[in-house]
C-alpha cells in the first residue's frame, strides 16, 4: 500500500501553494519578499540560490513566514509555497515552537498581493 497524504494535509498544500506563469524565478522572489515587507514581515534569511525567503514579525506574538519559490511544469512555470507560523515559546526550551496558522485568508490575501505584485512588475507598471 502506498503512502497517501492526508484530506487536511493535501488541503492545506491547497492553500499554501500556488504556479505562476513564468519562469522567472527572481521575478517572483523579489514579489515575495516585497510582499512579506508590505505585510510587516522583517526578512531574516534569503537563499537566491535555493529560493528561500524567511521572515517573521511580532503580532499578537511572533508570526514566522516562509516562501519557497521552486521551478514546476517542465520549467515553464514557477510554484510558490508559503507557510505562516506563529512561535510558541516552550517552557525550559531555547527554542520556541512552531504552530502552522491554517485561516485561509491569510493565505489568499499572501497570494492575491503576490499575483498584483508579479502582475505589475513584468508588465512595467
Amino acid at each position: 500500500m502506498a503512502l497517501q497524504p492526508s484530506v487536511p494535509a493535501t488541503e492545506q498544500r491547497g492553500r499554501d501553494t500556488r504556479r505562476f506563469d513564468t519562469a522567472d524565478r527572481v521575478l517572483i522572489l523579489n514579489a515575495a519578499i516585497g510582499v512579506l515587507q508590505d505585510l510587516g514581515f522583517a526578512i531574516e534569511e534569503s537563499q537566491a540560490a535555493y529560493g528561500i525567503v524567511v521572515g517573521s514579525r511580532i503580532a499578537a506574538g511572533r508570526v514566522r513566514a516562509q516562501v519557497v519559490v521552486a521551478p514546476s511544469g517542465n520549467g515553464t512555470t514557477t510554484a510558490v509555497r508559503v507557510t505562516f507560523q506563529r512561535m510558541m515559546p516552550r517552557p525550559g526550551a531555547m527554542l520556541p515552537m512552531g504552530e502552522t496558522i491554517r485561516e485561509p485568508e491569510v493565505y489568499a490575501a499572501f497570494f492575491e498581493k503576490l499575483a498584483q505584485s508579479v502582475f505589475l512588475t513584468a508588465h512595467a507598471i
